[in-house]
């Protein structure tokens, strides 16, 4: 079996995230999702509670996705974040990628959440090993050549 995805989801409209929740469940990922409605929650959530992944609708009401994704980079480089949105332009979609985004997924396009959210995942756990391998490395080529 599965470990649960924890996941932290922004979004403001209650029927949006049953609807995404049931996407995910569809789709056999099994998800622990905290929700959240607004800044306050959000960050509240992510200083208090461990994620795997964020969800965070783009326009919200009093805060944005984009502010969300920042605070996230400042306070959690590595993890994850995939954009949500009902319109989002291309130029939004490029600044959010710019901004540190792992995916944007467009709320008329469902189908694309659940290989967005694995893709994410996947990238997490190479990027840590590659982190967790980059001091090895440097030790024994340290080596290597301090032995010459």
């Amino acid at each position: 079996m599965n470990p649960s995805i924890r996941l932290l989801h922004l979004e403001d409209n209650p029927l949006d995230a049953e609807l995404i929740r049931l996407r995910l469940e569809a789709a056999g990922l099994s998800c622990d999702i905290r929700w959240v409605s607004g800044k306050e929650a959000f960050e509240s959530a992510l200083a208090q509670e461990t994620f795997d992944l964020v969800l965070a609708d783009y326009k919200l009401p009093g805060y944005d996705g984009l502010s969300a994704l920042k605070y996230v980079r400042e306070k959690q480089p590595e993890l994850p974040v995939i954009m949500m949105s009902g319109e989002l332009s291309e130029e939004a979609a490029v600044d959010c990628l710019k901004a540190g985004a792992t995916d944007y997924v467009l709320k008329q396009r469902p189908q694309r959440l659940d290989a967005a959210v694995r893709r994410a995942l996947v990238e997490k756990e190479e990027l840590a090993a590659l982190r967790c391998a980059a001091p090895r490395k440097k030790f024994a080529a340290r080596a290597f050549f301090c032995a010459r």
